[in-house]
């Protein structure tokens, strides 16, 4: 989902939550909050991605692996932090891109508020056009605060999905990728 920030809305509705709680909006500890919030809300949910397009020539079959990229986002149900660790891995069709592109990709795909299923899953779709092969594996794993903070309050539960596409389907190349994205 593609989202358009306002930020005089989410001001308005951040100062409506500290009345809420019981908070007066107007108290100088709490003037610039409202502000502070849609800054931050416009900072992590409006897209980012560039336009440039480095793409480089390689031998086929060549594996490229890009592990452990940090990406913070929000959950679609709570608007509570989430913190993903992303891991990358695709086959080149016989080009290769620069690796900032994918990770802007990942980061890009962070500010829409998605399910993490929903994330993993375009991700992959959206790096296999990217660099143009079909063969791509994408593995997130999430921390989500709104099962750390509330409900279920698990502190130590994490999520993890996968996209597997094309080669990787192959279980032997799957393990190797794995083992060489740091999963035993």
């Amino acid at each position: 989902m593609e989202v358009k920030i306002n930020r005089e809305k989410i001001m308005e509705g951040v100062r409506l939550i500290l009345e809420g709680i019981g908070i007066d909006p107007n108290d100088e500890n709490f003037r610039e909050t409202p502000r502070r919030i849609a800054e931050f809300y416009d900072e992590l949910l409006s897209p980012k991605i560039g336009d440039e397009d480095y793409k480089y020539f390689t031998s086929k079959g060549d594996l490229v692996i890009v592990k452990d990229i940090q990406v913070y986002t929000l959950c679609p149900h709570h608007l509570l932090p989430v913190f993903y660790r992303v891991y990358v891995a695709y086959i080149p069709s016989g080009k290769v891109v620069g690796v900032s592109k994918i990770v802007r990709l990942i980061l890009d795909e962070a500010r829409r508020l998605t399910l993490q299923e929903q994330y993993t899953e375009n991700v992959a779709s959206k790096l296999q056009e990217l660099v143009e092969s079909s063969d791509v594996m994408v593995v997130v794993n999430g921390i989500h605060y709104c099962m750390r903070m509330r409900g279920v309050k698990t502190p130590n539960a994490e999520v993890v999905t996968s996209a597997i596409r094309g080669k990787f389907r192959d279980y032997a190349l799957r393990m190797e990728t794995m083992r060489l994205m740091g999963f035993e």
